[in-house]
């Protein structure tokens, strides 16, 4: 089944179609949350069922060509999502990238931030975005991410670095500085 006729199946309502997605689709969803919550693997379960359980639930946003990015990305904003939950804290980037308020204005919130994290990144040249999203965004180890792009693992290093001082320049500019999202949580 090709993916254009699995996301017609998936919006008509197709149980059968939901098995293909899980078949297809588990190990990715499974190995992106893995990253996230290293050693917990009964969250990795829950939260790996609760990504299939989404994407059913709101199978009419999926398009073909894009359903693997958008199980990724509930699956990623999840990982995180428990995270914080559990009070984790995260490095500024992973709040950055993953934002999220309750609320009326979540939608607008997370495009904004969306806006704001592709400015950033569209600053950086195109190898160092490309690792940085493959670090960041796919969950990349940064030596598999370095050994992917044929990079030593220092300058990968070095570049994540200057991509995250240069992400944090810019958002402390747009007003979402570590200060200002410290007072915002002291606030809520």
């Amino acid at each position: 089944m090709t993916e254009k006729e699995l996301v017609k199946a998936l919006h008509r309502g197709d149980l059968s179609a939901l098995e293909v997605l899980l078949d297809r689709y588990t190990s990715y969803v499974s190995s992106v949350i893995s990253r996230i919550l290293r050693g917990r693997q009964a969250d990795v379960e829950e939260l790996t069922a609760d990504v299939f359980l989404a994407a059913w639930d709101n199978r009419e946003k999926l398009r073909p060509g894009k359903v693997k990015g958008y199980l990724g990305a509930i699956a990623r904003n999840r990982a995180f999502n428990l995270l914080r939950s559990d009070h984790v804290a995260l490095p500024l980037e992973h709040d950055v990238l993953f934002l999220e308020t309750d609320g009326p204005d979540r939608e607008l919130d997370r495009r904004e931030t969306a806006r704001i994290v592709n400015k950033a990144l569209s600053q950086l040249d195109r190898p160092q975005r490309e690792l940085f999203v493959r670090h960041y965004y796919y969950g990349q180890t940064v030596q598999e991410a370095a050994l992917a792009m044929g990079l030593n693992l220092s300058t990968a290093k070095t570049w994540l670095r200057r991509g995250r001082d240069t992400l944090r320049t810019i958002l402390r500019k747009e007003g979402y500085g570590h200060e200002a999202h410290r007072d915002l949580k002291a606030d809520g």
